[in-house]
């Protein structure tokens, strides 16, 4: 009996600590989510319009950079000319990549943020695929940090018959969106995008809910993103381009 009660009492302790740990993981996940929530990006927003605020230093080294590379800064989908902006610190990333498969050929981009300016640690929040079958097809990518605390990109890639614009937003909220020559992805339904362009202009796509931040390289995350049955799918068809 004195056994039955010991087993009791620990299977107890057990599950109290488990609960403990769950109540724990789950008030990290809510003071991360409500790091910026609407009142604080309601403050944030009121900031960017207070002249007493503004990174002037900033604004003018922007001024600087933008009068020498304008062309450069024009040739995405949307221009990047110089505003001003509060004081922030916020580090973002851009990582372009390249996947063969015999004949088949992704070219790619992999948009995030640092954990914080000083951390080596990345953290996702897009992914970019497009099928090129040509490894030297052209790629360009602009990623900002000026909108802080919103990530924002876009970039071009030119395939064999067709061009892609495309401009990204990731919002602290958790509220993200991709839109691509016209069609808009809602990132909270997959973080991972693949474009299959066809021979005649049209693109067939999908969205995978993966991302790299799931897997300790990013090897393994391409591996799994090839070897997902839809896209082993899409990968054979005729309508590809070429």
């Amino acid at each position: 009996m004195m056994q039955k009660i010991l087993i009791t009492i620990i299977f107890g302790l057990l599950f109290s600590s488990c609960q403990e740990r769950e109540k724990l993981n789950s008030l990290d996940k809510n003071t991360e989510v409500n790091k910026w929530n609407i009142e604080k990006l309601s403050i944030r927003a009121n900031e960017h319009l207070d002249s007493s605020k503004w990174d002037l230093e900033l604004l003018n080294q922007d001024i600087e950079t933008y009068n020498k590379y304008s062309e450069i800064f024009k040739s995405y989908p949307l221009n990047k000319s110089p505003f001003p902006v509060a004081e922030y610190d916020y580090a973002v990333s851009s990582i372009p990549f390249v996947i063969e498969l015999d004949s088949v050929v992704f070219k790619g981009v992999r948009i995030g943020e640092y954990e914080n300016p000083e951390s080596e640690k990345i953290i996702d929040k897009l992914t970019l695929l497009i099928l090129t079958n040509d490894k030297d097809a052209k790629e360009s990518t602009l990623v900002d940090s000026r909108n802080y605390p919103y990530l924002t990109a876009q970039g071009i890639f030119k395939v064999t018959n067709n061009e892609f614009d495309w401009v990204f937003s990731a919002s602290p909220d958790g509220f993200s969106t991709l839109v691509l020559n016209m069609k808009l992805f809602d990132l909270r339904f997959g973080e991972t995008i693949i474009i299959y362009p066809q021979t005649d202009k049209s693109f067939i796509y999908d969205q995978i809910k993966d991302s790299p931040n799931n897997y300790g390289n990013f090897e393994d995350f391409q591996k799994s993103v090839i070897a997902h049955p839809k896209v082993k799918k899409q990968m054979i068809s005729e309508m590809n381009i070429k």
